[in-house]
């Protein structure tokens, strides 16, 4: 498996790739307006680092790494990293695929950022053990609810 920029080519299917491992893990509704977000991956590439896990000329997986103040940015803070749309096919899950991307988060946050933050669905409860399993910690000063009825739990891991 190798971990690399997205190509403008790639977009397309790393959106719906994205919306897909989020209806099968159960943490959007077919058809949400949300989807839109998701698959939008053209202008998220404008405005943080998305990055893809490649397997045999596929694309398996995908993050989006944020910086404090820009459009994608949820929770961050000077001096942090942020990521976002984490997201496996499903077919590849339990596989450390989820797993290399956060590490490729890390790495590259590593000496410009003190600590990398997450937000995680309150529901999404295999996601907040897979988050505790890779040293993140709870940071509940920054949960918040970006909608009524969508509650986001923060997590962070220091560098």
């Amino acid at each position: 498996m190798k971990i690399r920029e997205i190509r403008p080519a790639e977009f397309a299917a790393v959106g719906d790739l994205c919306v897909q491992a989020y209806e099968t893990g159960g943490h959007l509704d077919p058809g949400s307006p949300y989807a839109a977000t998701i698959r939008d991956v053209a202008h998220r590439a404008t405005a943080a680092t998305m990055l893809v896990a490649e397997s045999g000329g596929q694309i398996i997986g995908t993050v989006t790494i944020c910086s404090p103040g820009t459009p994608y940015a949820e929770i961050c803070q000077p001096g942090e990293l942020e990521f976002r749309f984490l997201a496996v096919e499903p077919k590849h899950w339990a596989q450390g695929v989820g797993k290399e991307l956060v590490r490729e988060c890390e790495e590259r946050a590593r000496g410009i950022a003190t600590q990398l933050v997450i937000c995680v669905i309150d529901i999404n409860i295999g996601g907040h053990r897979f988050y505790e399993k890779l040293d993140f910690e709870r940071l509940p000063e920054r949960d918040w609810e970006p909608r009524p009825g969508i509650y986001l739990q923060a997590y962070r891991k220091a560098l």
